[in-house]
C-alpha cells in the first residue's frame, strides 16, 4: 500500500499506455509502479476475485423438541393469546 504525498489519500493501480501506475483518486499524482510492487498487486487481486466466487451457503436448523417441551410451549402460547384478548378488551 502506498498513500498519496500530496494529501495522503491511498493510492491505487491504474494502467496508463499499457503501464502500471499507482494513482491518486483524490488529486490524481502518479507514480510508477516498480516489478516487485506489481506482482504484491497483482496477487491481492487475484486472492480478493477468489473471495467474490465463494458460494454461502445457509441452511435452517429448527430445534428439536420432545412431547413434554412441545406441551409446555403450547401451554406458555395460549396465554400469552388470553392475556393479549383479555388486555384488547
Amino acid at each position: 500500500m502506498r498513500f498519496c504525498p500530496r494529501d495522503g489519500t491511498l493510492m491505487v493501480p491504474h494502467k496508463k499506455d499499457g503501464v502500471t501506475v499507482l494513482k491518486c483518486p483524490k488529486c490524481g499524482y502518479e507514480v510508477k509502479l516498480s516489478e516487485k510492487a506489481k506482482e504484491a498487486y497483482r496477487q491481492r487481486a487475484e486472492v480478493a476475485e477468489e473471495k467474490k466466487r465463494g458460494v454461502m451457503v445457509a441452511e435452517e436448523r429448527r430445534p428439536e423438541y420432545d412431547q413434554e417441551e412441545m406441551e409446555e410451549l403450547r401451554r406458555q402460547l395460549l396465554e400469552n393469546l388470553q392475556e393479549a384478548e383479555r388486555e384488547t378488551d
